[in-house]
């Protein structure tokens, strides 16, 4: 086993344990507690967020201004007080995990960060996207020839996991940044935001995947210049 390939295994078997911690477990050491003022209450459409105008003729029309929107991880402050609903001699406890923070698009401080974040990111798996064809072409041309176990055949899949694993890491980096600013800025009433990955890790495991069967590839390479010289 060659130097590289046990680096790609031992960088596999860490990722994986740290999805693992990331995706089920939730970091948070701050204390938070509710204050009086705190109120959660269902109220009617925000004029910042749509109007509603009648025309002459009885219609309405429904404006709709710019705003911005992050779905962010959310925890209760007070675990003894619960969301209820009661309809229709249905009893339900709510348990809220998820939730879609709106506002004006004019009042996010973080509006140029994510625009840019998300033009990055497309650029990225566009880049990575087309990578993966032009691999898949030239791979089923190596096939057809017979030149399965050749360097270039290596190249191109280290190449693919080396190009899905950065995309992750991009994707993990941008997520923990924007979660870290959330935590620390915005105030929700009885609920405050925790940070949970929710990347696709699948990039980064089919990446070092791939890099570890490009090493294997380059095993077998040797083994069949081996074989040629005995011969």
């Amino acid at each position: 086993m060659n130097k590289k390939l046990r680096n790609y295994i031992t960088l596999f078997v860490a990722v994986l344990i740290a999805i693992v911690l990331t995706n089920f477990v939730i970091f948070d050491n701050v204390t938070y507690a509710s204050v009086p003022d705190e109120k959660m209450e269902i109220a009617d459409v925000p004029s910042w967020y749509a109007s509603r105008d009648t025309l002459d003729n009885g219609g309405i029309v429904t404006k709709h201004f710019p705003t911005i929107s992050y779905e962010v991880y959310v925890k209760p402050k007070n675990t003894q007080k619960v969301l209820m609903s009661k309809f229709d001699n249905q009893t339900y406890m709510i348990e809220m995990q998820k939730a879609k923070l709106i506002q004006p698009a004019s009042d996010s401080p973080l509006k140029n960060f994510t625009l840019v974040y998300a033009i990055v990111l497309l650029a990225l798996e566009a880049v990575v996207v087309v990578w993966i064809l032009c691999m898949v072409f030239k791979l089923v041309q190596s096939i057809r020839k017979g030149e399965v176990f050749v360097t270039k055949v290596s190249k191109y899949l280290e190449t693919t996991g080396i190009l899905l694993t950065v995309l992750y890491l991009f994707q993990f980096i941008g997520s923990y940044v924007i979660m870290q600013y959330f935590i620390r800025e915005i105030r929700l009433a009885g609920y405050y935001i925790v940070f949970r990955n929710d990347c696709n890790s699948m990039y980064i495991i089919t990446g070092l995947a791939l890099m570890i069967i490009s090493q294997i590839i380059l095993m077998g390479k040797d083994l069949k210049d081996e074989q040629d010289l005995t011969i």
